[in-house]
């Protein structure tokens, strides 16, 4: 079973993700308003990086946050599912993303 845990520093928000007690993942964002911005995704396992994200798209929408948004340089077939593009700045609406549905048993 895999764990999201948070670990929050000053301005950028953690979220890292364990899988039998070893780190196997970990996403950062920051908060900008009413938008969250992805920062970095570290994580090889693709089903884990789309729990990060959205454990970190619910983390910001409790702090207020409406839309995520992730740069190009970030984008991976995990934030595809959740509804964002390729393109620069692709964005969402959170609580439609998270909505969405997981995908944890497709591969």
């Amino acid at each position: 079973m895999i764990t999201f845990l948070p670990d929050h520093k000053q301005e950028i928000f953690c979220f890292r993700a364990y899988e039998n007690g070893a780190e196997v993942g970990c996403c950062t964002y920051k908060n900008e308003g009413y938008r969250m911005v992805f920062v970095s995704m570290d994580c090889s396992d693709d089903i884990a990086a789309e729990g990060l994200a959205r454990a970190a798209m619910n983390s910001a929408a409790n702090q207020n946050a409406y839309l995520a948004v992730i740069p190009k340089s970030l984008f991976r077939p995990a934030f595809a599912r959740l509804g964002f593009t390729d393109e620069e700045g692709s964005f969402v609406e959170i609580p439609e993303a998270l909505a969405s549905g997981c995908s944890c048993s497709h591969k």
